[in-house]
């Protein structure tokens, strides 16, 4: 079992990523702290403040004396022109996917590098890499936390730490799912059109598959990807070598 023993945090664990994350953990072994605003079987927390980032943290250590992987997984959405963007959607979006990150990552710190094998897993989008419209909030959080995970990994190197994102493309998770009437909105689209182009973009074809992401995310937690460290690796059916 590839993360026996081992204590992981994941935010955003009500998600449908989130839900196959912590699946795909508990069958090897490790020992999970899922964390999120709703669930009732999650320790409800805001990973958009620092309370709720030092909250899971030491929850996760007072249940079982340690913390080895720290999962970011936690993501919010709205869509609107840059002109019509209000601030307050701009500030909460970059509170949970790119502060909330950084408060998670500096409360897990000292557990993180306390023995070799620390691990810090982001999940980013092929947004962190590439831009699409009425999305200013999502594409600058999602850019931010691929450099954020790259410093995290210079600085953890000498303990032994890992630090990496990984970069879905469109799955059909809840988070897609309520989004759907803004792009019909904005683009003037129909739903089946815009699921259209969702599937366009991706050479494959298909939506990736939320199991396809969690193992890519096990793998990188595993101690069989030590050397791996600030990296952003794309799940995305070949969209960004388009």
């Amino acid at each position: 079992m590839k993360l026996e023993g081992r204590v992981a945090v994941i935010t955003g664990a009500d998600g449908g990523l989130g839900r196959t994350l912590r699946t795909t953990f508990a069958r090897e072994g490790a020992l999970v702290l899922p964390v999120d605003l709703h669930g009732d079987d999650c320790w409800q927390a805001d990973v958009g403040t620092a309370e709720g980032n030092q909250g899971m943290v030491d929850e996760a250590v007072r249940r079982h004396g340690r913390l080895d992987v720290l999962v970011l997984n936690a993501g919010a959405q709205l869509m609107a022109p840059i002109s019509e963007y209000p601030e307050p959607e701009w500030h909460r979006l970059l509170d949970v996917m790119l502060t909330g990150p950084f408060l998670a990552i500096k409360a897990a710190w000292p557990y993180l590098v306390a023995r070799p094998g620390g691990r810090i897993i982001a999940t980013g989008s092929v947004l962190s890499l590439t831009a699409e419209p009425f999305k200013a909030a999502y594409v600058a959080a999602k850019h931010g936390v691929v450099g954020l995970i790259k410093v995290a990994a210079l600085e953890g190197a000498a303990s032994g730490l890992t630090a990496n994102a990984v970069a879905p493309g469109w799955m059909r998770t809840p988070i897609v799912e309520k989004q759907m009437l803004d792009q019909m909105r904005l683009r003037g689209l129909t739903r089946e059109q815009v699921l259209e182009h969702m599937l366009a973009s991706q050479p494959g074809k298909r939506f990736v598959e939320t199991v396809e992401v969690a193992e890519l995310i096990l793998f990188l937690a595993s101690a069989q990807a030590s050397a791996i460290s600030g990296a952003c690796l794309p799940v995305d059916l070949g969209a960004l070598a388009t």
